[in-house]
C-alpha cells in the first residue's frame, strides 16, 4: 500500500512538472513573437494588410501584428508620433512632413499606386458648366491645404498646361463636407479619392480629370518607425507580398472584406470593383523628389530632407 502511495505521489509530481513545462515553452513561444502595431485607414489601400492578418500569414512568420484603424491621417500621425503604434499607412506628403518635425521614420514600401484607375480626381458640381480641365481656369477647387489632395490638384492642373495660380483654390478640409458643397452647388469642383469620385457623379457632378494616366502620382506607401527596423522584420513582407499575390489572383473574392473594412458608400457598393495591388517596390528618386520639391516650394520643410533620408531598402 505504501508503495502504490509513493507511485502515485511520483506521477503526480511527475504530471505538474510536465504541465508545468509545457507552459514555459508555450509561453516563450508566445513571447518570442514579434509584436507590430500598424495604424490602417478605411480606404482601400489597406486590403493586402487585413487579408495577410485574416488569413494568419503574419502569424505564420511568428508575427503578431494588431491593425489599429484610424479614421483620419491626422489621428494616425499623433498615434505614430506619441509610440502608440510602429508603422502606418500614409502617402508621401505625410511621410514627409512626419520627418521634418524629427521623427525618426521611413518608407519601406508603395502598397497602392494608380495603375490604370482613378485613385483621386478632380470633380466639377452638377451644374458649374464646366466641361473640361481649361474650364476650371478662374474657378474655385476645394481641396485640404497642404496634403496629398492638394499635391494632386497642382499636379493634375500642371500636366494640362494650366498654373494652380489660375484656379482659386479653397481650403475644405472634411472631405464629407467637400462632397456636399459640390452636389449643392455650393463651390465650382472639388479634388476627392475614391470612391468619392464615382458618387459624386451618380449624384450629377462631372469627373473631369483624374490620375489614372500617372500611377505614380498618388503612391500610397507604408513607413515603419526606426527602432522597428532595427529588428528582423522581413517575414512582415513576405506575409504582406502573399496577400497581395492572393487578391491579385481573384480580386473579387475579397470585395465583402473591402466592404466589411472600408467606407464605401452604398450606392457605389454594386459598381465598386477590387483593385489590384502592385508587387512590394520602393517608390523611385524622382517620384520621392518631386514631393520634396512641391513641399519645398511651398515653404513647408524646416529641414533638408534627401531620398536616402526617407527610404530603407534591403526589407525584401
Amino acid at each position: 500500500m505504501i508503495e502504490k502511495k509513493m507511485w502515485l505521489k511520483v506521477l503526480l509530481i511527475g504530471t505538474i512538472m510536465a504541465l508545468a513545462l509545457t507552459g514555459c515553452s508555450q509561453g516563450s513561444v508566445e513571447e518570442s513573437k514579434q509584436k507590430l502595431k500598424i495604424g490602417i485607414l478605411p480606404i482601400d489601400d489597406a486590403l493586402p494588410l487585413i487579408v495577410a492578418n485574416q488569413n494568419g500569414y503574419f502569424e505564420d512568420e511568428n508575427l503578431d501584428v494588431e491593425l489599429i484603424p484610424f479614421q483620419s491621417s491626422v489621428e494616425s500621425q499623433s498615434a505614430i508620433q506619441s509610440g502608440q503604434i510602429d508603422g502606418m499607412i500614409a502617402d508621401m506628403i505625410v511621410a514627409a512632413l512626419l520627418k521634418d518635425s524629427g521623427l525618426n521614420m521611413k518608407i519601406t514600401s508603395v502598397i497602392a499606386a494608380s495603375q490604370d484607375r482613378k485613385r483621386f480626381a478632380i470633380v466639377a458640381s452638377p451644374k458649374s458648366g464646366i466641361e473640361k480641365i481649361e474650364d476650371l481656369k478662374g474657378k474655385s477647387i476645394g481641396i485640404s491645404n497642404n496634403s496629398i489632395i492638394e499635391y494632386i490638384t497642382d499636379k493634375l492642373l500642371i500636366e494640362a498646361g494650366i498654373s494652380s495660380q489660375n484656379v482659386e483654390k479653397t481650403s475644405i478640409p472634411k472631405i464629407p463636407v467637400r462632397l456636399e458643397m459640390l452636389i449643392n452647388n455650393q463651390i465650382d469642383a472639388i479634388t476627392v479619392p475614391e470612391p468619392l469620385a464615382s458618387f459624386a457623379e451618380l449624384q450629377g457632378a462631372k469627373v473631369i480629370v483624374d490620375d489614372s494616366s500617372n500611377a505614380q502620382l498618388s503612391q500610397t506607401v507604408l513607413i515603419m518607425a526606426d527602432q522597428v527596423l532595427q529588428i528582423e522584420t522581413k517575414g512582415f513582407y513576405k506575409a504582406y507580398a502573399k496577400a497581395v499575390e492572393e487578391i491579385n489572383a481573384n480580386p473579387n473574392q475579397f470585395k465583402e472584406t473591402l466592404i466589411n473594412n472600408i467606407t464605401i458608400p452604398e450606392p457605389v457598393i454594386d459598381i465598386f470593383q477590387v483593385s489590384t495591388y502592385p508587387e512590394l517596390q520602393l517608390p523611385s528618386e524622382k517620384d520621392v523628389n518631386d514631393v520634396l520639391e512641391w513641399l519645398n516650394g511651398k515653404g513647408l520643410l524646416k529641414k533638408s530632407i534627401q531620398y536616402e533620408d526617407l527610404i530603407q531598402t534591403g526589407l525584401y
